[in-house]
């Protein structure tokens, strides 16, 4: 289960972010469906949109929408879990990130994602992805690619 500390709701000045909890799945999904199916198309047959949907519901992961503030489309969805180790560790995983135009809110993501995760109690966030995404990511403090999988420590970025 996917206990969730903080439900948070971040604006820059163009775009808003929010945590959708699945009471409200059902008001935004058909607009996140579709940068969903992208994704799930790319794991080679591991998950499908309808699942992601089911975790989403069933609070086994957590849909965040990226918005346009003046006409409140959705330009982004991110699904997040947390992931407890048996050694303690506990890690939030970006399972999903997809949308249009990346470059105007990703910042704004990561930034949240980083607090969401501080809020919960993880030591870092984790995700696996395209290679492309290591753009987003490679010049920060702390951020590595052992292969093409994701890790952010905070102890990493504090040295």
């Amino acid at each position: 289960m996917n206990e969730i500390v903080k439900e948070p709701n971040i604006a820059t000045e163009e775009h808003g972010l929010s945590l959708i909890t699945s009471d409200k799945l059902s008001l935004v999904w058909k607009k996140c469906e579709r940068y969903l199916k992208k994704s799930a198309n790319r794991s080679s047959n591991r998950i499908r949109v309808e699942d992601i949907f089911y975790d989403c519901l069933n609070n086994n992961c957590n849909l965040w929408i990226i918005f346009n503030k003046e006409n409140l489309e959705i330009s982004g969805v991110l699904i997040t879990m947390f992931n407890n180790y048996p050694t303690g560790k506990k890690m939030l995983n970006v399972e999903h990130t997809s949308g249009t135009n990346m470059q105007n809110w990703i910042e704004i993501g990561l930034e949240t994602m980083i607090k969401f995760a501080k809020s919960n109690d993880c030591d870092g966030i984790e995700g696996i992805g395209r290679h492309g995404q290591w753009n987003w990511v490679k010049n920060r403090k702390g951020w590595k690619k052992p292969a093409t999988f994701y890790e952010f420590n905070f102890k990493d970025a504090e040295e």
